[in-house]
């Protein structure tokens, strides 16, 4: 069992070569991590395209730490104007705790916010399986397409950016 200080994490904004680096690791630990190819979304694209498809203008990565070892991370794109998708939230076996799927999830929620996206999407997919809970939680609508991540019909989280005063009431709960 492992005891970890929350107090001890921080979450870190992905711009050097070295934390591109440490994501294109993450995401690929991810994608071996699930049960199902990730062909479908073009991820060896993605993967090849870290650095461009998460800095700005087109998106955004953190990665979270906790006494200096690397523990998880969240993309975040923008997909069309107002609406941002959460990419590859994903935290690593030992840290699987809700408490890091959540900070995670709420500096993906804070950076849309502050961006002026009017909604975001998740593509279950795209998470580490224990994280859709926590969409619920937070707050996060199941919806089928149409929308902006999936033509085939399949469900994918939505939250609808409210004002700041509700979110963080609503992530502190």
């Amino acid at each position: 069992m492992h005891i970890h200080d929350f107090k001890s994490t921080s979450i870190t904004l992905v711009k050097s070569e070295v934390d591109f680096d440490r994501l294109k690791l993450l995401f690929l630990e991810f994608a071996t991590s699930i049960d199902f190819d990730l062909c479908y979304q073009s991820f060896l694209k993605e993967l090849s395209s870290v650095t461009e498809l998460y800095s700005a203008p087109n998106g955004v990565a953190f990665i979270l730490t906790q006494n200096n070892n690397t523990i998880g991370c969240v993309g975040i794109r923008e997909v069309k104007p107002g609406v941002a998708v959460v990419k590859r939230l994903y935290l690593r076996s030992d840290y699987k705790r809700p408490h890091f799927g959540k900070k995670l999830l709420k500096v993906a929620i804070e950076w849309s916010r502050q961006k002026g996206m009017r909604k975001i999407q998740i593509d279950p997919d795209d998470i580490h399986q224990g994280i859709s809970k926590l969409c619920i939680e937070a707050g996060f609508s199941e919806i089928t397409t149409p929308n902006e991540l999936t033509t085939t019909g399949r469900k994918c989280f939505e939250f609808k950016l409210s004002s700041r005063t509700e979110f963080s009431a609503m992530m502190a709960s």
